[in-house]
């Protein structure tokens, strides 16, 4: 399933495995200028196929490794002679992707294959846009943004993804989030584009929502654990319900994570 969606010189293709006619959960790639950002979930490989064809793609970069954004990475490689560009953590990683994911990954989608890729450098050049590359990490290790400075555009990957987050990843680094946000604020970028919301105005207003929240957020669990609540008291007091997440990712997501992630001893790394 995908869908399409124009912002001008920006293209977005909206994408999903399906079942029973809805979608099992959205992600999504752009194109400007012959430029493709991300190359989508490997269980979409026919679809991404038929769009590299119709787009006449000429090149890719991968905002990270994670599988829903450089799942067709061989697909680039074997049948377009293109080699996506990532952030050099990430080539090992797509290289050498995870054999048996979880299973709630698996379903989403799909199990990705070893592929070449690249590490790309400062700048990202089409025939009519120069994007800087930066790096963001956070979300993952090898996390990218593209800022494209004329228009005030930010490529933000993962990292925006929603003001107000109701779970966080397991092995997501928040200190490095933050730090990523705050650099990304100082750009002031007018518009974001997300690969699983599209376009989103007035960028550095949404980012600094993120930050204020997580910021919030960050403290209140601070505050509880010196009051002596376990972990499973303060993630049970803090705002939103996970269990649809945390049960559907066997606790892959879940706001058990945000305390782990705030609580865990500065420069440790997670898990």
């Amino acid at each position: 399933m995908i869908r399409s969606f124009e912002y001008g010189q920006v293209r977005y293709f909206r994408m999903a495995r399906s079942f029973l006619g809805r979608a099992v959960y959205w992600t999504g790639v752009y194109y400007l200028d012959g430029l493709l950002v991300d190359s989508g979930p490997p269980n979409l490989a026919r679809e991404v196929r038929q769009l590299c064809n119709e787009l006449k793609v000429r090149q890719c970069v991968t905002t990270h490794h994670h599988e829903d954004h450089s799942g067709n990475h061989r697909l680039l490689f074997e049948q377009f002679h293109i080699t996506p560009l990532a952030h050099a953590r990430a080539v090992d990683r797509i290289a050498r992707p995870e054999e048996r994911p979880q299973l709630y990954r698996r379903v989403a989608w799909g199990v990705a294959v070893a592929a070449e890729s690249q590490a790309v450098g400062e700048w990202i050049e089409t025939p009519e846009f120069k994007l800087r590359v930066i790096h963001t990490p956070g979300h993952a290790e090898d996390h990218i943004a593209l800022w494209e400075p004329n228009r005030g555009w930010l490529f933000s990957g993962d990292l925006y993804l929603a003001p107000r987050l109701k779970y966080l990843r397991e092995d997501e680094d928040i200190s490095a989030m933050l730090n990523s946000l705050r650099r990304m604020i100082m750009l002031e970028p007018k518009v974001l584009f997300c690969q699983h919301r599209g376009r989103v105005e007035n960028g550095v207003v949404r980012l600094r929502s993120k930050l204020d929240f997580l910021t919030e957020l960050g403290g209140q669990i601070h505050e509880l654990h010196k009051r002596g609540l376990d972990e499973a008291a303060i993630a049970s007091a803090l705002p939103g319900s996970d269990w649809i997440w945390r049960t559907w990712t066997s606790g892959h997501f879940s706001k058990a994570n945000f305390v782990r992630a705030f609580l865990r001893p500065h420069g440790q790394s997670p898990p």
